[in-house]
């Protein structure tokens, strides 16, 4: 087993967000269970691991892990886990992977100094919450709202909910207890919330965590989830209250939704 941590979607070597990835070949003889508590026992936002199939025929398997949940998709540990992939020539690895949960296809490309993820679309159908539940659950009022909120996804479902402001978005003092429970009835990884900066230029917050320490400064299923929502190119930045700055591109490239932006090795 090889350990190595990357920082993704940061607008510098010292930024973004933290993924761990362990690197397994073959098929693990760890558990899920296993799996999460060692996920639980770590200093990052996502771990990911990587298995090979056996017989070394197929595209590397992804297994994603918050410290409190598995998860079906997380991007910038999809990154850490390509990087890591080129880097370290892992033979199996052509450009491609496969996702452990939804046997979801992510491909890979460099765009400038950029790595690239592209998937498909999710075309989700869920109940949204009343304006009402859902200003509760940010512990908000309901005029901060600005737009309806909406559900939308490339793999993780997203409640995305349009704050009036980015004032409106920093004062936001979420229920974070509430907001996991109400997603995990609901099959719905958590509230992104966010608010317009200029033109096709967003600013985020994403809550899906238990613990307000572990808040995302940066988040790429949300990212390619806005862009569904808003059928546009967006740049979106996130983790400024955090002191740690990310930015995130995200595109609709021939039906296939684009999310990137920079990795590093931490």
């Amino acid at each position: 087993m090889h350990l190595k941590r990357f920082r993704c979607f940061g607008t510098g070597p010292n930024s973004g967000n933290e993924a761990l990835v362990i690197f397994q070949r073959g098929s693990s003889e760890w558990s899920v269970a296993e799996r999460q508590k060692f996920a639980a026992e770590q200093k990052a936002n996502a771990c990911v691991f990587i298995n090979t199939m056996e017989d070394g025929i197929g595209p590397c398997v992804l297994d994603f892990y918050y410290p409190h949940a598995r998860s079906p998709l997380c991007l910038h540990a999809s990154l850490a886990a390509a990087h890591y992939m080129q880097t370290h020539h892992v033979a199996e690895y052509s450009g491609s992977a496969l996702t452990v949960m939804h046997k979801q296809v992510l491909t890979f490309a460099h765009a400038g100094n950029e790595l690239h993820i592209s998937v498909e679309p999710d075309h989700v159908k869920r109940p949204v919450p009343t304006i009402g539940a859902v200003a509760e659950l940010l512990g908000c009022t309901e005029s901060a709202i600005k737009t309806p909120a909406a559900i939308a996804s490339i793999g993780s479902p997203k409640l995305l909910v349009e704050m009036v402001s980015p004032e409106a978005l920093y004062a936001l003092r979420p229920h974070l207890n509430g907001i996991v429970a109400w997603g995990k009835g609901a099959a719905v990884s958590g509230i992104y919330a966010y608010a317009h900066r200029e033109i096709h230029q967003y600013e985020g917050r994403n809550f899906n965590h238990l613990e307000e320490s572990l808040e995302d400064a940066a988040t790429g299923v949300a990212a390619g989830a806005l862009s569904v929502l808003l059928a546009r190119n967006i740049i979106l930045h996130q983790g400024v209250m955090l002191g740690n700055r990310c930015q995130i591109s995200a595109s609709n490239c021939d039906g296939l939704i684009s999310v990137g932006g920079l990795v590093y090795e931490a």
